[in-house]
């Protein structure tokens, strides 16, 4: 699906990534899942993609890092381009998301904390 912005004098498609569609669950919780979501974004510049979570009733930190945290770590001169839709009576996907990529964006210090989690499963 694409979503068209207009802006002054200027024309351009974002291409929306629904994450429902992709992982065919409202929860999305897992690593094989985020793989999925990054498996279908990864191609995209930030500024070309809207990536949509309407529909989803849950999501986990752990399938964000697999998915927007590897986005954001291939992406961090430009991440901040990256559009969202998120479900209007769930205000936390939104903070749990900015969260994902500030703690991306940390470099080193993220991929010791991402090792720490996987290691305590």
């Amino acid at each position: 699906m694409h979503t068209r912005s207009v802006y002054p004098n200027i024309l351009s498609y974002l291409m929306k990534i629904n994450v429902l569609d992709t992982i065919k669950s409202e929860l999305a919780t897992n690593i094989s899942d985020g793989t999925a979501v990054f498996e279908a974004i990864k191609g995209y510049k930030p500024s070309e993609i809207e990536i949509s979570f309407v529909g989803l009733k849950h999501i986990s930190t752990l399938f964000l890092n697999e998915c927007i945290g590897q986005y954001a770590i291939l992406n961090t001169v430009n991440i901040q381009k990256l559009k969202f839709e998120y479900p209007q009576d769930n205000q936390m996907f939104a903070l749990k998301v900015n969260d994902v990529i500030e703690n991306a964006l940390m470099g080193d210090e993220y991929d010791v904390l991402v090792d720490n989690a996987l290691h305590s499963m």
